[in-house]
């Protein structure tokens, strides 16, 4: 085999080991003042493989995107795009809205993330769940030309109940 072939197997072992650890997500193990450490996250970081989303893969799965709308009770409305600070809690979010997708769920999770928004602004009068979803075409529809498109998918409209008033 020649010096050329050897040096692109080592190069193509090196990055499938980078994307295998960052897949275990290698950046979260500790250690990071290891000159090891900094060493191999320098090299993920140079080749791209520190994303655990390095790779393309068309027809996979359609990726939901749920935005609320809150209107207040003084007719001021506000959207709100829940994310999070840390990769972990959006991945539980996106779990969660991918069930949206599923119309024997959709009714009951959609009035648990209003109610969820309703904990955080509980001088709402009403809440919108809606979503949209980006649908990837597979890979062969991609190569004649396909992309992506986002699509509406769905909304829920919930108001809020004020309690009834007794008189006594």
């Amino acid at each position: 085999m020649p010096l050329k072939h050897k040096l692109y197997f080592v190069l193509a072992a090196v990055h499938m080991l980078m994307i295998a650890l960052y897949a275990t997500h290698f950046a979260d193990w500790g250690n990071t003042g290891n000159a090891a450490t900094k060493t191999l996250a320098t090299v993920g970081s140079y080749t791209g493989s520190n994303n655990i989303f390095s790779f393309f893969a068309p027809g996979l799965s359609d990726q939901p995107y749920v935005v609320y709308a809150v209107k207040f009770k003084d007719s001021t409305e506000k959207l709100i795009d829940l994310k999070g600070s840390s990769p972990d809690f959006t991945n539980r979010v996106n779990n969660i809205y991918g069930y949206l997708t599923l119309p024997e769920a959709r009714q009951v999770l959609s009035a648990s993330l209003a109610q969820s928004m309703l904990q955080r602004y509980p001088n709402a009068a009403k809440i919108r769940v809606a979503m949209v979803v980006q649908q990837i075409p597979d890979i062969y529809a991609y190569k004649n030309g396909e992309r992506n498109i986002w699509r509406f998918w769905f909304q829920n409209d919930f108001a809020v109940n004020t309690p009834a008033t007794t008189q006594q």
